[in-house]
């Protein structure tokens, strides 16, 4: 997994073969065969574990005592926790939703299976609730925000990120900091 996790975030989908995630893994290819049935299911396995990740470190924030609201800061929060961890998470969550697009075998996985847990933490985070479902607006900005904070992310140094991440905060106070 963290093998495929690596090269699809440093090659995309179509970049990356199970010879190159295997060999990168110290593996055969025909071994990732054992696990997954195809390219695109490793892909739908990566990205599970991905947000699984995200979504333990969007949880932490909601249980930390804060002022105010909890988002932003709880996703600024939580991308800079899986940058520090491993930024190939945040890279390979900054370019999923594109190769998604770009791929039918990808994008039948991902609109005609069943919403990604992500999508629930994040509109709990927001304050919409199950009676509000049919106003997403709220969820899917901020969604929209944390993809944008992991493209930002991608593209920036370390020096870049946490001066920028800073800033943000510093502009919009208790809003970017919950309350704290």
């Amino acid at each position: 997994m963290a093998a495929a996790r690596q090269e699809f975030a440093a090659h995309g989908y179509a970049g990356t073969s199970n010879r190159s995630i295997a060999e990168a893994a110290g593996l055969t290819h025909t071994a990732i065969y054992n696990h997954f049935s195809s390219k695109a299911g490793l892909f739908t396995a990566v990205f599970a574990e991905a947000q699984d990740l995200l979504i333990a470190e969007l949880e932490r924030a909601e249980s930390t005592p804060r002022n105010g609201p909890l988002l932003p800061g709880a996703l600024l929060d939580a991308i800079g926790v899986l940058r520090a961890n491993d930024h190939t998470y945040v890279d390979f969550l900054a370019s999923m939703y594109v190769e998604v697009r770009r791929h039918p075998e990808l994008e039948v996985v991902f609109t005609q299976g069943p919403r990604f847990g992500v999508f629930d933490v994040i509109r709990r985070l927001a304050g919409t609730t199950a009676d509000t479902a049919g106003d997403d607006a709220a969820t899917w900005f901020w969604i929209v925000f944390a993809i944008g904070l992991a493209q930002f992310s991608t593209l920036s140094d370390e020096d870049t990120f946490a001066t920028t991440i800073d800033a943000f905060r510093d502009r919009f106070g208790d809003l970017a900091n919950g309350g704290s």
